[in-house]
């Protein structure tokens, strides 16, 4: 006798979430401790400033101390700073390719991704010079061509700031630190 085989045959499947019940509940108590010892960093970063000039507006002040203006530009082959308006490194009426980096690249020919492919130390002596010559800035703009990966324009925003830099007793009232420079930045679209 040849028996003939059902084509569907309906069966009720019982889920049985016990087990994954049993790990959630293991591991809400276990991620809350976590978040007690994790340490959270935070960038502090301005949105561009912007300001109506009046048309009562006063001559400026001789004694007033012109703004920096600093700029730092994340390029595929380096950094390319200007203060003021100013590339620098350009002397007064010499032509020089604006497009060239300032600071070049610590080590060419690597990947964009790798950390050493930048000379960050060298941004940084530069920054600190900066500083130097002006103690009441705490901005920059940074800007990156379109390929340069977010890390090193985090590493950029890290360097500017000063690698040393801690501002969480600043941010309670305390003085800014002397190893901070301008760790206010402004991100701007793209490098021009």
């Amino acid at each position: 006798m040849i028996r003939k085989k059902r084509k569907f045959e309906e069966e009720e499947i019982v889920a049985d979430l016990l087990p994954v019940m049993n790990v959630m509940l293991l591991m809400v108590p276990l991620l809350l401790q976590a978040m007690e010892y994790a340490t959270l960093a935070s960038v502090n970063v301005a949105p561009p400033r912007f300001s109506a000039a009046s048309s009562d507006a006063k001559p400026d002040d001789p004694n007033k101390e012109k703004p920096l203006n600093l700029k730092v530009m994340v390029l595929e082959d380096g950094f390319r700073i200007s203060a003021d308006a100013q590339q620098e490194g350009a002397e007064a009426g010499k032509a020089t390719d604006s497009r060239a980096p300032t600071i070049p690249l610590a080590k060419p020919g690597t990947p964009l991704d790798d950390y050493d492919r930048y000379d960050y130390a060298a941004l940084e002596q530069r920054v600190k010079n900066y500083k130097e010559m002006f103690p009441n800035e705490t901005t920059v703009t940074i800007s990156a061509e379109a390929n340069i990966p977010m890390q090193t324009l985090i590493h950029t925003m890290d360097t500017l700031a000063g690698r040393e830099c801690k501002l969480a007793r600043a941010l309670k009232g305390e003085a800014i630190p002397a190893d901070c420079y301008f760790w206010q930045p402004i991100v701007e679209a793209g490098a021009g």
